[in-house]
C-alpha cells in the first residue's frame, strides 16, 4: 500500500499533535528557506491547486511582498514530499487554475489597468495553446479550465458592477481558438466554475445590473449555449437579505451532486463600515437541478469565510472566525438535520478586520484524503502554511 501524503511530508515538515484532538499538524516550512511572513497562502477556494497526484502544491505570495525574495514569483509549487520550492516564472502570465489529469494550467498576464490576456497552457511541453485578448473597453471578470482540462471559459465584462448597467460575454478558449457561446445584458458575470463531472457544464454568478434584490446568483450553463439558467431554490432553501447576501462563493462537490456556498440572511448597511464576522452567516448545500437544499446557521464564530469539500463528497471544510480559532468539518448530508461539526485540530491565533482584503484559512483536502493543507496565524510571525492529518474517525 501506497504512503500517504500526509505520512510523506511529516518526514519534511515539524509540527505537533493537538492536545485536545490527537490529530497531527504541520507547518509546511521548508527546511532550510525563509518562507518569511505572509510570503505564502493557499490560493482561492475555487481554484484547483494540486499536481502530481497532490504531491505538488500550489500557493501565492502573501500581501507582505516587501518581505518576499527579490526576483521571486508571487505564485510557486510547493512539493510537499520533499518540501521544494518551483518558482511558476512563466513569461506569459501567472497560474490560476490548474488540471492534473491534462496537466494544463490557465495563466492571466495583466498589462497595467486594462490590458489582459488568458492564456491555456500545456505544462508538459512547456508553451501556450491558445490565449484570449481582452477588447477594448471590457475587463476581464474571472475564468476556469473545465473539467476535461482542454478548455477553458473566459468571462469579459463591460461596465462597472453592481450600480451600473454592465453586459457579459463567455467565451470557450481551446486548442483551435475562441469562440463567444454566451452574450448577457444587464448583467455581471463572474466566480465561475467548472463541474467536476461534466466537461460541458459551468456554474458562475449572474449579478443583476444595476442591482436588485435576487434571491441567488448561482447560475448554471453549458458551454454549447443550450443551457443558462439560475440555479433553483426550492421553498425550503433560506433566502438572502438582501442583494449581497446571496449564495456568491461556492464550490461544488466532487461528484457533481451538490453546490456547497453560503449566504446572510441580513441587510446589511453599505453606506456604514461593517465587519463580515458580525453577519447572519448560514451554510448551504444545494442540489442545483432541483432546488433542495440542505443548511443550517453557522453557530457564533464558526463562519471564516470560504469552504472547500472533500474529496468523498462528505464533508465540507471550513476554518472558524476569530476566537475560534479550529479547522472543523461538516457532514454534508448530517446539514439537512441542522448544524454538526467535527474539530481537527486547533491552530495559530488568527486575527482580521472582517473585511475582503485579510487573508482567509482556505482549507483544501489533498487528493488522497490523508490530510488537510490551510492558511493560518494571520498576522503576526506564526502566519503561513499548514497541514492537518485527517482524523482516523471520519474515514
Amino acid at each position: 500500500m501506497q504512503e500517504s501524503l500526509f505520512a510523506r511530508a511529516a518526514r519534511v515538515f515539524d509540527g505537533w499533535v493537538d492536545p485536545e484532538t490527537g490529530v497531527s499538524v504541520l507547518r509546511i516550512h521548508p527546511p532550510g528557506v525563509d518562507m518569511y511572513p505572509g510570503r505564502f497562502m493557499t490560493p482561492y477556494h475555487q481554484t484547483q491547486p494540486f499536481l502530481d497526484g497532490g504531491r505538488r502544491i500550489l500557493l501565492r505570495q502573501g500581501k507582505n511582498r516587501e518581505h518576499a525574495r527579490e526576483g521571486a514569483s508571487p505564485s510557486v509549487m510547493l512539493d510537499l514530499t520533499t518540501g521544494v520550492i518551483d518558482d511558476l516564472l512563466f513569461a506569459e502570465g501567472f497560474p490560476v487554475d490548474l488540471n492534473d489529469r491534462a496537466q494544463t494550467a490557465l495563466l492571466y498576464h495583466r498589462r497595467g489597468e486594462s490590458g489582459a490576456q488568458a492564456i491555456l497552457y500545456d505544462l508538459q511541453i512547456g508553451r501556450a495553446l491558445a490565449s484570449l485578448e481582452v477588447e477594448a473597453d471590457w475587463h476581464l471578470a474571472g475564468g476556469i479550465l473545465l473539467a476535461d482540462g482542454k478548455r477553458a471559459v473566459i468571462s469579459h465584462s463591460q461596465g462597472k458592477p453592481y450600480d451600473e448597467f454592465c453586459r457579459t460575454h463567455f467565451h470557450l478558449l481551446a486548442p483551435g481558438g475562441s469562440t463567444v457561446f454566451l452574450e448577457l445584458e444587464g448583467i455581471h458575470g463572474n466566480h465561475m466554475q467548472g463541474c467536476p463531472t461534466d466537461p460541458d457544464l459551468f456554474a458562475y454568478n449572474a449579478w443583476p445590473t444595476p442591482r436588485w434584490d435576487i434571491e441567488g446568483v448561482t447560475s448554471i450553463a453549458k458551454v454549447d449555449g443550450s443551457v443558462n439558467y439560475y440555479a433553483p431554490l426550492d421553498d425550503n432553501a433560506p433566502r438572502p437579505g438582501d442583494f449581497f447576501g446571496v449564495r456568491d462563493h461556492y464550490v461544488w462537490t466532487p461528484d457533481g451532486a451538490r453546490i456547497v456556498s453560503y449566504l446572510n440572511r441580513q441587510p446589511v448597511d453599505l453606506s456604514a463600515p461593517f465587519n463580515h464576522f458580525e453577519f447572519d452567516w448560514w451554510l448551504s448545500a444545494l442540489d442545483w437541478r432541483t432546488g433542495e437544499d440542505y443548511f443550517a446557521q453557522y453557530p457564533l464564530g464558526r463562519w471564516g469565510g470560504h469552504m472547500q469539500v472533500t474529496p468523498d463528497s462528505r464533508y465540507i471544510l471550513c476554518g472558524g472566525g476569530p476566537g475560534f480559532d479550529k479547522l472543523f468539518a461538516v457532514d454534508l448530508q448530517a446539514l439537512k438535520e441542522g448544524w454538526n461539526e467535527h474539530i481537527i485540530c486547533g491552530y495559530p491565533t488568527t486575527v482580521s478586520r472582517g473585511v475582503n482584503s485579510d487573508p482567509f484559512p482556505y482549507p483544501f483536502a489533498l487528493p488522497d484524503g490523508s490530510g488537510v493543507i490551510f492558511n493560518a496565524g494571520w498576522p503576526g510571525d506564526e502566519f503561513g502554511v499548514y497541514l492537518a492529518e485527517w482524523p482516523g474517525e471520519l474515514r
